[in-house]
């Protein structure tokens, strides 16, 4: 999630991903089950392997993610129901018949480009209403490949910056676009919404504040209570921040342990889908990738 691509992703952007495409697996060679999706979020989780490791250090190492042509910096909802950007990640999933749970991040763009304090509600809730819409179809896309496949929305943290308003009036603006995320989640089939507001906050605390584990962690399904967690008229910390928008690398890490520890052991070690065998699994992989 980023206001832009700022000047300095812009230049490493294509050279790290030139060298992620050149050398996947080197770092590993487990099973890949997850698929990343979307923007920076889940660019920067793919970039850092923020859940090679913390899957490792969970005891499931066996199992890794994928993102080279997913997990897109800067991209927005908007840009992902183009049919040729659904397209690449159906081709993903072919290629990769062993994923089957999708860590989707997506939203923030079109809501930090189209989104200003003092905006009235009609405008704001139709630029909501074409954002929700979006994400259902990305949804809807990658289940069409494989039925029974999870999807995780995985919404952001409090940010620490703002150009259109100030910090507590955008994320307040941010918490009433991840609700409808939510209620997206609730009323599709295989798909669960993971919040993260205060996150941060309570893994580091609040400098002066709070101390690390004094406020409320955020709510997960069913009620989602607390919704937010933390304490929303505050920013992220320092040290989980990379800058104002995004997650420093530990920050990043941090969150792939609680998508772990919410959600995905339960998914991983209970398969939604018959997986195939790893050796049908790399024929599938090896076809795929000569025919991209």
């Amino acid at each position: 999630m980023t206001y832009e691509i700022s000047t300095r992703l812009r230049w490493m952007a294509p050279l790290l991903i030139a060298v992620l495409i050149a050398l996947p697996g080197l770092a590993s060679a487990g099973t890949p089950r997850i698929m990343l999706m979307g923007d920076s979020w889940a660019w920067y989780m793919w970039l850092n392997r923020s859940f090679q490791q913390a899957l490792q250090e969970e005891g499931l190492g066996e199992f890794e993610e994928i993102g080279n042509f997913t997990a897109i910096p800067g991209s927005t909802s908007f840009q992902w129901v183009d049919e040729k950007w659904l397209e690449q990640a159906r081709k993903e999933l072919e290629a990769h018949p062993t994923v089957d749970i999708v860590h989707l991040s997506i939203g923030g763009n079109g809501f930090l480009r189209g989104w200003h304090g003092g905006m009235p509600d009609a405008e704001r809730d139709k630029l909501y209403g074409q954002i929700i819409n979006n994400i259902e179809t990305m949804i809807k896309a990658v289940q069409s490949v494989r039925p029974g496949i999870r999807v995780a929305i995985c919404n952001y943290d409090y940010v620490n910056a703002s150009r259109k308003s100030t910090v507590p009036e955008l994320n307040q603006a941010g918490m009433v676009l991840a609700g409808l995320k939510r209620d997206l989640a609730k009323r599709m089939d295989n798909v669960e919404y993971i919040q993260n507001y205060g996150l941060m906050q309570n893994h580091f605390g609040i400098p002066g504040v709070a101390k690390p584990g004094e406020v409320p962690l955020p709510g997960q399904a069913p009620d989602f209570e607390p919704f937010p967690g933390g304490l929303k008229d505050y920013g992220n910390p320092p040290e989980a921040m990379l800058d104002n928008i995004h997650l420093s690398s530990e920050g990043y890490h941090v969150l792939a342990k609680h998508c772990i520890d919410v959600l995905y052991r339960k998914w991983l070690t209970e398969p939604a889908v018959s997986l195939p065998s790893l050796a049908s699994a790399d024929t599938a992989k090896d076809t795929a990738t000569a025919t991209r």
